[in-house]
């Protein structure tokens, strides 16, 4: 008998795609015994330098394939083809940079810490890691993770979302052809049983996860009780704020990017807009035409299903409930999975639709003093990224030191990041650090040896 397949629909079309091998408890128990050996018995010794090759051998490899990787992206998840192969690139420099990373990792030395001896600290790979990633996207989540994890040693099994699994099993065929076997390993399938047969299996020493808050919160638990590390980056609900000083059609230029990135369909998309009220009817002036305006140079992303457009109208009809007002050119429910922008005026800060992370591109925009910033987003159970447009960036600087956010942007375009930069959030956001010399040091545990 075949097996049993996973099938995800291109959101544009609803035309299937893939036919993926789907995975049970009992196939995941297997791959978790793989992972193991193959961390035990070969990966966790292999030299940095090995592994640092490996890595940009799989950048180069990635680079050759850019294409590919890019159409199959952008097939699954609905996103455009310019966005998607701008995001294999972003993942195979992170591949890279990795690989740089690797050569870096070298413990501590205390020769002098006593007289006759001294110690030391080892930097040994946690083991075998579960990674977890969501639909919106499958590449640049594995990418801030999957290297740094091979680049201290561990072996992974990585678990794509059954909505959307992008070009992670060309990656998967990509590393299968350049790493040990079962070094890395993909499986398929639903989270209530696949994800939690991974997370509970004792073989898996770390479970790094992408997506809801709810969920990860779950899966928080359940590493917590089989004693594994945890590594969430979780829901968003992201403030913009705008002072008094702010360049208006800057920002209103770079709110629409960010809020219309992915269609709305992002972690740290920019949805919440606090304004001070002397440029506020400056900015909903502004922000309309900077929405159409980017509208016409980027194709319009479909919702990842139609229960999630369904989500995204019901929302919008009670805050129109509420009395929240639209402003001119939004949108909202279009043909197929398509949900136009949508912008709402008098909104609430005490509000709790103005506190629900909504996940499409709606923009709830409240008026407020700027000195009030700081205590509103002090309340935010969410602390994932943040927006400041300001003049001022010596005020910017001390705002950005007063609020648990995990990534900030100032006077930045939101659709840009540093690769080595770490990223994660504070709160309801999640726990722990990607990227970077902490994303590296996330995958490792040091050991404390001292010698006479």
């Amino acid at each position: 008998m075949s097996p049993a397949l996973l099938y995800t629909h291109d959101p544009r079309t609803g035309h299937p795609l893939g036919g993926y091998p789907l995975s049970d408890a009992a196939n995941v128990g297997r791959v978790a015994q793989q992972s193991a050996a193959a961390f035990e018995t070969h990966w966790r010794h292999t030299t940095t330098v090995q592994r640092a090759g490996a890595l940009q051998a799989v950048a180069a490899a990635m680079r050759q394939q850019q294409q590919a990787f890019a159409q199959a992206e952008a097939a699954d998840t609905g996103k455009p083809l310019a966005a998607a192969w701008q995001e294999v690139d972003g993942a195979i420099a992170l591949w890279e940079y990795a690989a740089a990373l690797a050569l870096t990792r070298q413990g501590e030395n205390h020769t002098q810490a006593r007289a006759g001896g001294m110690a030391l600290t080892l930097d040994e790979p946690i083991g075998p890691v579960a990674l977890i990633v969501p639909w919106n996207y499958p590449l640049i989540t594995v990418a801030e993770r999957l290297p740094f994890a091979l680049a201290a040693g561990c072996s992974v099994v990585v678990k794509p979302s059954e909505l959307a699994v992008g070009a992670l099993p060309l990656l998967a065929e990509l590393l299968a052809s350049l790493l040990p076997a079962h070094t890395v390993q993909f499986i398929y399938g639903q989270g209530p049983e696949v994800g939690e047969a991974l997370v509970c299996h004792p073989a898996i020493r770390m479970v790094a996860f992408v997506g809801s808050t709810r969920v990860g919160r779950i899966i928080e638990q359940a590493a917590a009780l089989h004693g594994k590390r945890f590594a969430g980056e979780l829901g968003g609900n992201n403030y913009v704020l705008v002072a008094a000083d702010a360049d208006i059609a800057v920002a209103a230029r770079a709110i629409a990017a960010g809020l219309l990135r992915n269609g709305g369909q992002a972690c740290i998309a920019g949805n919440r807009v606090l304004v001070d009220p002397a440029v506020a009817d400056a900015l909903l002036a502004s922000l309309p035409q900077a929405m159409a305006e980017h509208l016409a140079a980027n194709p319009l992303q479909p919702m990842i299903t139609l229960a999630h457009r369904q989500q995204l109208a019901d929302y919008v009809a009670q805050t129109e409930s509420a009395g929240w007002q639209r402003l001119p050119l939004s949108q909202g429910p279009g043909d197929g999975q398509f949900f136009g922008p949508v912008l709402l005026d008098g909104c609430h800060p005490d509000s709790p639709l103005f506190h629900q992370e909504i996940f499409g591109p709606v923009l709830t925009i409240a008026r407020l003093p700027q000195a009030q910033f700081v205590p509103a987003l002090q309340q935010s159970e969410h602390g994932l990224a943040l927006y400041v447009w300001s003049a001022n960036l010596t005020q910017a600087m001390q705002l950005a030191r007063q609020v648990r956010v995990g990534r900030i942007w100032i006077n930045a375009d939101p659709t840009q990041w540093v690769g080595g930069l770490p990223v994660g959030g504070f709160g309801a956001s999640g726990l722990g650090r990607e990227c970077g010399l902490q994303g590296l040091a996330s995958y490792c545990v040091p050991k404390s040896v001292l010698i006479g």
